[in-house]
């Protein structure tokens, strides 16, 4: 399913710490800013994934997202329970890197420069209402194409269309909001055949930077919270998929940090 034109972080001299079998790479948004300038520079085709609660609580349950997000350039703690677990573990990741926030900095980091953007998801005109505001905030930011996915599979000439239509633009990064992990499986299964040096996958920021939904105060988000936010206002789905998910990822770290307090052994990373 994953293409190999991309690189796990090891290249870039990011180290990668385990999580329950997991590999987080641990770097701060300061030094993540020119290490994204470099995969865009390299054109080797590169993806990035922020692990959020959600989707750490996927991989521990199917395979095929580990594979994923083994395959992925870079796996980012965006969740509160990764940055938790580490510390616990005994290993802590150097900073939470939320991918809402790391889409703004980069934006604004990379407008000097002429980087060229592409938005690729959310539903119908959620990606050009991103554009026109962010385009408004951010003074240079070139975004030079948009497109709203069907929720159905494309067919094979929809596929052919899109590539062509990415392609055409002359984007640099595509900025991925299909929501995890169907934005992490889109990204493994399209890197190195669409182009484009560098996919990222950001999921909620296309809602949030839209202004479509609202996200949680600052001091909510400062405190790991934001989970909590999303389950009280963005309803019914929201809410039963982290109530699933959160007893889930709670009891695999628990039972990892008795494993390795206890016996002294841990998992190993597993998407190096």
């Amino acid at each position: 399913m994953t293409q190999t034109a991309h690189s796990s972080g090891a290249r870039w001299g990011v180290k990668r710490i385990p999580v329950c079998g997991l590999g987080i790479d641990s770097l701060t948004l300061n030094e993540l800013m020119p290490l994204l300038d470099r995969m865009v520079e390299s054109s080797n085709g590169s993806y990035v994934s922020f692990v959020d609660g959600n989707l750490f609580a996927r991989a521990l349950q199917d395979p095929t997202i580990v594979e994923v997000l083994s395959n992925a350039t870079m796996a980012l703690p965006d969740g509160a329970m990764l940055m938790v677990a580490s510390r616990l573990l005994g290993e802590p990741l150097a900073q939470r890197l939320v991918g809402p926030n790391v889409l703004l900095s980069y934006l604004r980091h990379a407008a000097p420069l002429g980087r060229r953007h592409f938005l690729y998801g959310g539903a119908p005109g959620i990606a050009e209402l991103m554009k026109e505001k962010l385009t408004a905030e951010i003074p240079g930011l070139r975004v030079v194409g948009t497109y709203c996915p069907p929720f159905r599979p494309l067919t094979e000439e929809e596929e052919g269309e899109v590539k062509r239509m990415i392609e055409e633009s002359g984007a640099e990064v595509i900025w991925v909001g299909l929501g995890a992990p169907k934005q992490d499986i889109w990204m493994a299964e399209h890197v190195g055949r669409i182009q484009v040096p560098l996919m990222l996958g950001v999921g909620a920021a296309f809602d949030y930077l839209s202004g479509t939904k609202k996200r949680a105060p600052l001091i909510v988000q400062r405190l790991g919270m934001e989970w909590l936010h999303r389950m009280c206002t963005q309803g019914g789905r929201i809410f039963w998929r982290n109530a699933k998910s959160l007893p889930l990822s709670f009891y695999s770290v628990v039972k990892e940090v008795v494993r390795v307090r206890v016996g002294g052994a841990r998992t190993g990373g597993g998407l190096s």
